[in-house]
């Protein structure tokens, strides 16, 4: 092979690795902050007994791990449609490369958060107001958050004392 035949084949190769990374990096920033991560690590677990049970030959094991995965194909479906609906509306909107690569991590719950959602709390309990509210730990809230009123405000116990007070433009907007 000459020098140029090897270089178009190299350049092939490296083309085709980075849209394969970045079409697993972009599905990667589709399920993050969904329930999809925990079904996706159950889904590794249920194929991680399937190689085992090829490994060491259990065929009673295997034909059922074979089973679901027949049936499988069609509880993912049903499982991931909200997140399946996202990554095509993902796709539909145009978007799939605006992300950045190095978003800032959220700050999580601090004492001020804390405090505030107590505050809100007393304040609505006096009044007898009910409140639910949803603090994002290892689950993530992303598909409720993209379905509500979008505020760039901090959190203090004004904000949610208004978002909880009947008849106000945000009540149960959460």
């Amino acid at each position: 092979m000459s020098l140029w035949e090897n270089i178009g084949k190299y350049l092939n190769d490296v083309v085709d690795i980075a849209l394969v990374s970045i079409v697993i990096y972009n599905l990667i920033l589709l399920v993050r902050g969904t329930r999809a991560v925990q079904l996706l690590k159950g889904i590794m677990v249920i194929v991680a007994a399937w190689l085992l049970s090829s490994l060491f030959k259990l065929d009673t094991l295997q034909w059922l791990m074979s089973q679901a995965f027949n049936v499988g194909v069609f509880a993912i479906l049903i499982i991931f449609q909200p997140e399946l609906r996202r990554a095509l509306e993902h796709l539909g909107s145009g978007k799939l490369f605006t992300q950045t690569l190095f978003q800032p991590d959220d700050e999580g719950i601090t004492i001020q958060t804390i405090e505030s959602i107590v505050k809100a709390s007393d304040y609505l309990a006096k009044r007898r107001i009910g409140a639910l509210m949803a603090i994002e730990r290892t689950t993530g809230l992303n598909e409720y958050v993209e379905t509500g009123t979008r505020l760039d405000a901090k959190l203090s116990a004004e904000l949610l004392i208004n978002i909880f007070i009947p008849n106000t433009p945000l009540h149960d907007g959460a």
